[in-house]
């Protein structure tokens, strides 16, 4: 089984993975926060799995997403230096955010939710305005109310 290891973060909320991925500086940590922080409000269960990096592999067609391990427990807070925070030892990818610059982002796109083929895996993709986390923290509640109807409001 490979493993191949990218420059994003990953988080649960809920029994939900999110693989966020973006430039250095466009602002994962401060979205996974966001996230964690907006499902625990709202009782909801949410934690980081990796903060930085991501070690990825394909299991039975799941993409499962897990942090190196010097990097467990981890998190980078810009400005103030590395924190540990709760963390889980690793989660299956469910939705794939890319922050991209607002400039490039569509107003109204032809398909809000994509397909989007990662390791071999398929999963749905989205795109979010890089270090604005409460407008990127709206697409993603909005892409969980389209791809998974009928679960709880975590955002």
């Amino acid at each position: 089984m490979s493993r191949s290891t990218i420059h994003a973060n990953c988080l649960v909320v809920g029994t939900k993975g999110i693989l966020i991925r973006g430039a250095s500086g466009s602002g994962k940590s401060s979205l996974s926060e966001t996230l964690i922080e907006s499902a625990q409000v709202r009782g909801q269960f949410a934690a980081l799995v990796s903060d930085d990096r991501v070690q990825l592999r394909v299991e039975t067609g799941r993409l499962i997403a897990e942090p190196p391990s010097t990097l467990q427990g981890l998190m980078e807070t810009r400005g103030f230096g590395i924190v540990q925070v709760r963390h889980l030892p690793k989660a299956q990818v469910h939705l794939i955010v890319d922050l991209i610059d607002l400039e490039e982002m569509e107003r109204i796109p032809e398909l809000a939710v994509a397909n989007v083929m990662l390791e071999g895996a398929q999963l749905s993709g989205i795109k979010c305005p890089a270090v604005a986390p409460q407008s990127a923290l709206r697409l993603i509640r909005w892409a969980f109310k389209h791809l998974f109807p009928g679960s709880p409001d975590y955002f």
